[in-house]
């Protein structure tokens, strides 16, 4: 049952993906920030809906809604200024790695097990998200990118770890109202970033909408089934499997739907994300 629910994570992560790349071209003046707002807006919608109106707030679970709102939103916000700042290559493989703090939380603090084809599989996996980012385009690196792009691997894999550490808490208990507060955190914190960009805001507003909401409705759908997952199988499985999964369902993607023509090294990335996540699940 795990292993379902494992897959369609994994399907709408890449589904969320395929959404927001497609979001820049239906508007002229895209407004991320907007969009990242309306996007979380909906995501907290749904955990309202999933909760079947039946919700309990407790002060004592509020302290990790604040952690993973406020590490959700700057995840967003810095993910976007460190493209705007640096390269997209290198911004890409840094975040990627990202999934190693829950993993490592899992491994060190939570003293989960790990089989000899489990560490097998990370390594694999940090090796195949090196190649797939490999440019042979000549980067500069400045401080202010690292700064920034140090902290979207922070926040961003902060994110998961706090999922985790609020379920241990509560044992699976609060999962949609601590969601629900943290999103709200997080919906405003980006909204009002969204206010100081350029343009429109009722107009893209109408714009963002459209991919919003289903893009919301996946990302709603992806959390809470992470909290069910980190209860089922460890971090240090399942965050490796979640990104290798990715890897390949968007290399399906690329080739077969946008028709991208990977290079030699790209596909041996691929080839071993594929055998990462073999390791990973034996």
């Amino acid at each position: 049952m795990q292993y379902m629910l494992l897959a369609v994570v994994i399907s709408l992560i890449t589904v969320q993906n395929v959404l927001q790349k497609s979001y820049p071209r239906v508007s002229e003046k895209p407004n991320v920030f907007l969009f990242s707002s309306l996007t979380t807006v909906v995501a907290m919608l749904f955990f309202v809906v999933s909760s079947g109106f039946k919700l309990h707030f407790t002060m004592e679970f509020v302290p990790y809604s604040i952690g993973f709102g406020l590490a959700f939103g700057c995840a967003m916000f810095g993910n976007v200024l460190s493209l705007k700042l640096g390269s997209l290559a290198l911004t890409s493989l840094v975040t990627s790695y990202s999934l190693l703090i829950p993993t490592l939380y899992g491994m060190i603090f939570l003293k989960e097990p790990i089989s000899v084809l489990g560490y097998v599989g990370i390594v694999l996996l940090i090796i195949s998200i090196f190649l797939l980012n490999a440019k042979k385009e000549s980067v500069s690196i400045t401080l202010p990118w690292v700064l920034v792009v140090g902290l979207t691997f922070v926040t961003n894999g902060m994110c998961s770890t706090v999922q985790k550490m609020e379920q241990i808490r509560f044992d699976g208990g609060y999962k949609n109202e601590f969601m629900i507060v943290a999103l709200a955190i997080a919906a405003t914190f980006l909204f009002i970033l969204a206010l100081f960009q350029k343009g429109d805001i009722k107009k893209e507003a109408r714009i963002s909408l459209r991919i919003a909401v289903p893009n919301g409705l996946a990302n709603g759908i992806v959390n809470l089934l992470v909290m069910v997952l980190t209860g089922l199988i460890p971090n240090a499985i399942l965050f490796p499997s979640i990104s290798a999964g990715g890897i390949v369902l968007s290399w399906v993607l690329a080739t077969f739907v946008y028709k991208e023509k990977l290079s030699r090294m790209q596909l041996i990335g691929y080839v071993i994300g594929i055998a990462s996540v073999i390791c990973l699940n034996l």
